[in-house]
């Protein structure tokens, strides 16, 4: 009898999670063939806003937390020690790091490259031949550190240098610089502000589930099933090595006035260069950071390029900007290269560099207009991204690694004199 009631209710458990399933597909189908395809700027949320803040501050904090009972100094990762374990020993404080991508495999200096293009693209840091020096930034992208073999997201960030004109946020309205962010997936899994709130309220008590499954409730019919069908899709094994993986903005930007775009950095061959993918690797995959000691091989042996490219939005075409869920097809428009981003052969990971690296932060807004961020996830992301920058900042008592206090002041100077490389006249990184 037992046993017969335990397969009903599986049964019954199935049947309503495939019926969820087909409503879900029913209502996206409806709301696909009459979405927006253009920028729609609704009413500013600042209550909304404010509340994804709160909780992506808390999130640093637990975090933190967390790294103390780990063990952890500094900017270290986990040594399998716990605090009681270490007590009475000599410690290094445990920095507050960012809320989501905090495990970094490193950043490297790099040359992004401008070559003489059309004139619709014509644009920005695009606008005339140029190499820009540039500060990459690579990562996992989970809000808890955890071995290179876990499944996650993985980034890159690029910080270009001497880049002339204003910016679109105040703070760094004089900055002579101009960031791009990506990730190793075409799309993300948030659709609506209010949705990213609720999905942070979870994160920020350290429950990933929860969001997904409304409160872990037992009514499959409330279960978030496409957000958790496309968060699953960002959780990949891991690359080879972060320089042969492709990264995507997945959101929507402008490129001038006139072009709504999605950008792409892809592993290519460099110039001048016979180095091709190393298939025999030192490093373990089993090693806690092997994406970090596989970089630092590569990078030993000689240099690593990316294809910057850009793909543009078409008319008639399902390439929303608002909706950064969905993912703009290649066979409507396939991505365009408009610049080269080399990484010359280096070493990257000393103490110095690693602590200027966990000091800079990458925001899709530090932006000039012509680049300008569109769609919902990235108006959610202007605020956030600089509150949690400046809260890092001031609760490290550093100022994008120059070593200076930082308070939070709105009229605290943004840029660090330490923003150079590490050859420059007078750098002190």
């Amino acid at each position: 009898m037992i046993s017969k009631l335990v397969k009903l209710s599986i049964c019954s458990l199935l049947a309503a999670v495939v019926i969820s399933i087909l409503f879900g597909t029913i209502k996206e189908y409806r709301y696909r063939s009459s979405m927006p395809m253009r920028e729609v700027v609704g009413p500013a949320k600042d209550a909304v806003m404010a509340g994804a803040v709160a909780m992506a501050l808390k999130m640093i904090n637990n975090t933190r937390d967390g790294l103390i009972g780990d063990g952890v100094q500094g900017s270290d990762y986990p040594t399998g020690k716990t605090g009681e374990e270490l007590a009475g020993k000599p410690t290094e404080p445990v920095v507050y790091r960012r809320d989501v991508h905090i495990k970094s495999h490193g950043c490297v200096q790099a040359d992004f490259i401008v070559p003489a293009l059309a004139g619709d693209f014509r644009r920005g840091v695009f606008s005339e031949p140029k190499t820009f020096a540039a500060w990459v930034r690579f990562s996992n992208g989970d809000y808890e550190l955890h071995p290179d073999s876990d499944r996650d997201a993985r980034g890159m960030a690029v910080k270009l240098l001497g880049v002339e004109g204003r910016k679109i946020l105040d703070l760094n309205e004089e900055a002579r610089t101009q960031d791009f962010v990506m990730m190793n997936s075409e799309n993300y899994f948030i659709r609506e502000l209010n949705d990213y709130v609720e999905l942070t309220k979870y994160l920020a008590v350290g429950d990933n589930f929860g969001y997904f499954l409304n409160g872990r409730s037992w009514n499959p019919f409330s279960w978030r099933w496409r957000e958790l069908l496309l968060v699953a899709g960002t959780k990949k094994p891991p690359p080879e090595s972060p320089l042969l993986e492709q990264y995507f903005s997945a959101s929507a930007y402008k490129l001038g006035p006139e072009k709504n775009i999605k950008f792409s950095a892809r592993p290519a061959q460099c110039p001048d260069s016979s180095a091709t993918k190393n298939s025999r690797w030192a490093s373990s995959r089993s090693n806690y950071s092997f994406l970090r000691e596989r970089m630092a091989e590569q990078l030993a042996a000689g240099p690593a390029c990316f294809d910057f490219m850009v793909q543009v939005q078409q008319p008639g075409k399902q390439m929303p900007v608002e909706d950064a869920t969905v993912v703009w097809s290649q066979s409507d428009t396939p991505f365009q290269k408009i610049a080269t981003i080399q990484i010359p052969a280096q070493d990257f990971d000393t103490e110095a560099q690693n602590e200027f690296c966990e000091n800079l932060s990458y925001n899709p807004w530090h932006s000039l207009p012509d680049h300008r961020p569109i769609g919902v996830f990235n108006r959610v992301r202007k605020a956030l991204y600089s509150e949690v920058a400046k809260y890092r900042w001031s609760a490290n008592q550093r100022q994008k690694g120059d070593g200076k206090p930082l308070t939070l002041d709105s009229n605290q100077p943004p840029e660090p004199t330490g923003m150079c490389l590490p050859d420059s006249p007078g750098c002190e990184l």
